[in-house]
This record gives C-alpha cells, structure tokens and sequence, in this order.
C-alpha cells in the first residue's frame, strides 16, 4: 500500500470527560508503514481536518477539539465519515 494512501471509514464521535475523538479502525502501521508519528490530513463529514494519531496500547485515535467540533455543528455521539491520510512532512 501507499504510504499516503488515502482511507475512508464511517466513525462515532466519542466523548471522555474534555477528550473528545473518533478511533481509527486500522492498524496505521499496515497501511502507512513505520512511523514515530502519524500525521494525518484529511476531512470529518467534508470539514478539513489535521492532526497526530493517537495510541493507547494498539489502539489508535484522533482527538478533536471541543471547539473544531461545535463550530461545524458536530457532537459526541454523531457518526461521522472520516477520510484521512498520512501527512507527509519535510524533514529539515
């Protein structure tokens, strides 16, 4: 697979205390191969989104902030289409 291979999956917006996120369904690993980090690029129900993937254990996520989400009238609980791939960076 390509390392900036674009995927798209449908996702539920959670909410624990302040940390609001959608988990990724995907080993990011398998589709972009080995990374220290995982910079992402993509859109949430066509809104831009960017950020750094997130791991708990083998378990990856993209948090959201409380306010990205409200001004695009989005709420914990709503499912979502997410299409992200990986940003590739420069290095310097």
């Amino acid at each position: 697979m390509s390392d900036t291979e674009q995927i798209t999956f449908e996702a539920v917006v959670q909410a624990e205390g302040n940390f609001y996120f959608v988990a990724i369904p995907f080993a990011p690993r398998e589709v972009w191969g080995a990374q220290p980090r995982y910079y992402v690029t993509g859109t949430i129900n066509g809104n831009q989104v960017r950020g750094t993937l997130g791991a708990l254990g083998t378990d990856y996520f993209l948090r959201l902030a409380k306010g990205w989400l409200r001004e695009r009238g989005i709420e914990p609980g709503a499912k979502v289409t997410v299409e992200l791939s990986r940003e590739v960076r420069n290095a310097k």
